[in-house]
């Protein structure tokens, strides 16, 4: 008994040394390998594609908050607004070694309850001090979010782009990503006051944070469509060849069989894939460009990390993977017209 289960063990760890580091790869490598056997050519060899520029150090994002402090009497103005036991746990040990997540939280329900006494409240004395307080923390409820979304480890962990692609059956994380992000985006509405929904618990903050605890499912996202135009560059050095293709007596019966081998390798497996990440994407995108809005100070430092993942569906990954794709299908139409084949 013991026997076997080291058996099995050895063999566990032999699939694992033996599954493809990069399905993707891997894939583009087989399709063009069909495409020059049928061309009798030799196959092109693909390279890995290069790192991607990583989030900049948190110290270089993260904006210092002004801090305001109120006397005693103004406390007992607080007790009577019932935000003494908030302000109370804020300003204890605990509190204030709180992580950026709770940190802003807890300024969105001070700002709420300051709200809410403003509207239960006939006390002009107390309604005149609400409302100077309100706006010295209103404007600076912005810079609690930005402070989560690049100080908060497991959000860093996420934005972080990685070395490997996303699997081609199964995405792993994507839907938590979703409504992680989902949640940080009503958290940044309600920080700039554009949000009437009813303020997160601190429990629905942790499952959305939870959600993207060792979840390298959007570092692989980016990496994957990088990845794609990447290889689909490469692809294009190759299939170029097939402009002086000679459509003519035998050569239509290869064309076809050429069409055959884009149709199973690249349609049915490849493209098929590249739809998955396409609609991902897509629907994430709006929600890194809304999230990652640096502040006027750290714009420079987040230049090049925006352009590349945070400019929606104008993000430079996704820009070079959608121009080199549709090269990639012009490319084949253009072969197929002239040899007047059937796509199908």
């Amino acid at each position: 008994m013991y026997g076997s289960n080291i058996v099995i063990a050895l063999a566990c760890l032999w699939l694992t040394a033996c599954s493809p580091a990069n399905e993707l790869e891997e894939h583009f490598q087989t399709y063009l390998k069909r495409v020059a056997h049928v061309l009798e050519v030799e196959e092109p060899t693909l390279s890995q594609a290069s790192a991607l520029p990583p989030l900049p150090p948190q110290r270089e994002l993260q904006q210092q908050q002004p801090r305001i402090s109120t006397g005693l009497l103004d406390a007992l103005k607080l007790g009577q607004c019932g935000l003494l036991t908030l302000v109370g746990e804020h300003n204890s040990p605990v509190g204030k070694s709180q992580t950026a997540a709770v940190q802003l939280l807890y300024h969105l329900q001070f700002q709420q309850g300051l709200q809410r006494c403003l509207a239960n409240t006939e006390d002009a004395e107390l309604t005149d001090w609400l409302h100077q307080i309100a706006a010295q923390k209103s404007p600076l409820l912005p810079g609690y979010h930005w402070n989560m979304m690049v100080a908060e480890p497991d959000i860093r962990a996420a934005l972080t782009p990685r070395l490997r692609t996303l699997a081609f059956e199964q995405q792993d994380g994507y839907q938590e990503t979703v409504n992680a992000f989902s949640l940080f985006e009503r958290l940044q509405l309600q920080a700039k006051g554009q949000s009437s929904v009813m303020m997160l618990t601190p429990k629905e903050l942790n499952q959305a944070l939870s959600g993207l605890y060792r979840n390298d499912y959007l570092g692989r996202l980016f990496y994957s469509l990088h990845s794609a135009a990447h290889y689909l560059e490469q692809s294009l050095a190759f299939l170029r060849q097939l402009e002086q293709f000679d459509c003519r007596r035998g050569g239509k019966v290869r064309a076809e069989r050429l069409r055959n081998a884009m149709q199973r390798y690249y349609i049915d497996v490849i493209q098929r894939y590249f739809g998955q990440i396409d609609r991902q994407f897509a629907q994430l995108a709006p929600l890194l460009q809304s999230t990652l809005d640096p502040p006027s100070g750290r714009q420079t430092q987040m230049t090049m990390y925006r352009t590349q993942f945070g400019d929606g569906l104008n993000s430079e990954i996704y820009r070079r993977y959608r121009t080199l794709t549709l090269e990639h299908a012009r490319l084949w139409q253009r072969f197929l017209e002239r040899c007047d084949i059937s796509p199908t």
